[in-house]
């Protein structure tokens, strides 16, 4: 078996995949409070350290992870609404 071959995406998987990717940009946006910011500091490529973050966000640091947990949380359940929809 080659695994050296690259992987061929349909149209209709490209389609889907945009379709995920912005349904999850609407749901972070529509996330309270400082979440959309976290969110997206968190999904930053390499993302910062949790010192950046809290610098960024004025925020303490030791609270930077119950505040992911809980905006995760709730993003959870907004793609959930949506899916159902």
């Amino acid at each position: 078996m080659c695994t050296n071959l690259p992987s061929v995406r349909s149209a209709e998987d490209e389609v889907f995949a945009e379709l995920r990717r912005r349904l999850v940009r609407e749901a972070v946006a529509a996330l309270p409070g400082r979440c959309p910011e976290l969110v997206a500091a968190l999904a930053e490529d390499p993302p910062p350290t949790y010192r950046e973050i809290a610098e960024r966000l004025g925020m303490p640091r030791g609270s930077i992870g119950p505040t992911r947990a809980r905006c995760l949380a709730c993003l959870r359940v907004l793609l959930h609404a949506e899916r159902y929809a």
